[in-house]
């Protein structure tokens, strides 16, 4: 049993992540900048989130965004 509470924890990158997602939709590019990591580390976080929380790929104006599945 504490094994799945560890998997549903957070990172403190992933919950400012989701602060950055509760604004509204987000670009790979926007969040790395926002966070000052590389657009790849970017793409891994999501990755992560994704798993733990559930995101929604939308696609504006060309560009993948991702927002909360909330």
């Amino acid at each position: 049993m504490d094994e799945a509470q560890d998997v549903c924890e957070l990172t403190d990158e992933e919950q400012h992540l989701i602060r950055l997602l509760r604004h509204g939709p987000q670009s790979v590019v926007t969040v790395a900048e926002a966070l000052c990591m590389s657009p790849a580390q970017t793409q891994n976080l999501l990755q992560r989130l994704d798993r733990k929380v559930g995101l929604v790929r939308l696609f504006r104006y060309d560009t993948i965004c991702y927002g909360l599945a909330e």
